[in-house]
């Protein structure tokens, strides 16, 4: 038992000792070293890709809408008589999601890739309701 005291107390004095040096008051490094502003700009990019999932998941669900049926020219995506159906709906979609899970395990180790991923799901959400666009107006 008075081991562990005399451990402690030795310790507890080297643990003291350098505040002591640095003129009585304890500093207290931050675990993190990110200032406010990184913060703030991290939390704005993380809301505008959470806003730019809207757009990708739309543009891919009008196109699976708007292709549903007609051949398709992608073999993957091509069911038995090789027109566009559940299966490659569901390919489709499950793609999609998983992209944007990827996404957003990447985002929640990277905070700053949120900004480049957000212009992409964008861009992503205008080219595939583009190609939805096409695919109406041939129906």
């Amino acid at each position: 038992m008075n081991q562990i005291l005399l451990n402690t107390a030795i310790l507890t004095m080297f643990a003291v000792a350098p505040a002591a040096v640095a003129g009585d008051t304890a500093v207290i490094f931050p675990v993190h070293e990110r200032s406010v502003a990184t913060m703030a700009r991290d939390a704005h990019d993380y809301r505008a890709w959470k806003y730019s999932l809207a757009p990708a998941i739309a543009g891919q669900a009008l196109d699976v809408a708007s292709s549903y049926g007609m051949r398709e020219m992608n073999p993957m995506l091509a069911g038995q008589d090789g027109r566009f159906g559940a299966k490659g709906a569901g390919i489709k979609i499950g793609a999609s999601a998983a992209i944007l899970g990827v996404e957003y395990l990447i985002i929640r180790t990277h905070p700053r890739a949120a900004h480049i991923f957000s212009k992409l799901n964008w861009t992503v959400g205008i080219v595939t309701a583009g190609f939805a666009a096409h695919n109406f107006a041939i129906k």
